[in-house]
């Protein structure tokens, strides 16, 4: 990674962010790209239910994994969680920092992997990263602002 890479990637504290919507789990070596595809079609066809949207022209995408399974949120942040329509998951994620990145040129988890090490900052892997994209983009890592939280 060049300097210039790693320079893109940005430390940021966000607020606590609320979300509603709904969760696919995968194993790493069974992958099911039908069901992750359904569940976005499932998302994508219900986000008129979930109430107290923050930002129409986004969703939010938290996820998890360890060595064996993943699991990856299709959301839409909300300003609180009154109401979760049956069958979605409305969760908070508390205040904290990340390392921030957007590159359509290098797998920003990557960028980030790099620069973290570069800084001798540990990535919380207790916590859930984020992946926020606009409506009206391809869905691809490359097209999403990425969040990794920091200790």
């Amino acid at each position: 990674m060049t300097n210039k890479q790693l320079e893109q990637v940005e430390i940021v504290t966000l607020e606590e962010k609320h979300f509603v919507g709904v969760a696919v789990t995968n194993a790493f070596r069974r992958v099911n790209p039908k069901s992750i595809q359904e569940v976005n079609d499932l998302f994508l066809s219900r986000i008129k239910e979930i109430p107290n949207v923050i930002n129409a022209d986004s969703y939010v995408c938290p996820h998890f994994a360890n060595d064996f399974l993943f699991t990856y949120i299709y959301c839409m942040e909300v300003s609180r969680i009154d109401e979760v329509p049956e069958g979605m998951l409305g969760f908070s994620v508390p205040g904290q920092s990340y390392a921030k990145v957007r590159s359509s040129e290098k797998d920003p988890y990557a960028l980030i992997k790099s620069a973290l090490e570069a800084m001798n900052v540990k990535n919380n892997t207790r916590s859930l990263a984020l992946e926020v994209f606009r409506f009206g983009e391809e869905q691809h890592v490359r097209n999403a602002d990425v969040y990794v939280p920091i200790l």
